[in-house]
């Protein structure tokens, strides 16, 4: 897959054939296109319990990055609402963590970054400041 705007590629986790009629391999293309990302997705998740957040940003589509940083900020609330039987505090020490991904994020985009990865991360930086928020 392309984007429109020809920056990213995202390549097919499964051989498809565009055979029989058009009716037919449109629908093959979109439950292909639709398990790829499912794949990256998974294996993108697995890669940012590995490696730094810097380094993992870089390596995956746009919209895969997005989903899969909202996708750790609900597993870090969720946390929170678990913990504050325990810790009163949990919630205040959650919204403590996000201030600092987004300054980790903010640091990182006035670095040197293609125009791509720049946009990922503005785009990531307007999420995480929603995402703080809704958690003050």
């Amino acid at each position: 897959m392309h984007t429109n705007v020809g920056i990213e590629y995202v390549q097919f986790s499964t051989v498809l054939k565009l055979m029989g009629k058009v009716e037919t391999y449109m629908q093959d293309v979109i439950d292909t296109m639709r398990g790829s990302l499912k794949d990256i997705a998974g294996d993108s998740l697995k890669r940012l319990k590995t490696m730094t957040k810097d380094d993992w940003l870089k390596g995956d589509p746009a919209q895969t990055t997005l989903l899969i940083n909202v996708l750790t900020w609900t597993e870090d609330v969720e946390k929170a609402f678990d913990a504050i039987a325990t810790n009163k505090a949990a919630m205040a020490d959650a919204h403590v963590h996000q201030i600092k991904l987004l300054s980790d994020l903010i640091k990182l985009v006035q670095g040197d970054l293609s125009k791509p990865l720049r946009q990922k991360i503005m785009c990531m930086i307007t999420m995480d400041a929603h995402s703080r928020d809704i958690i003050d």
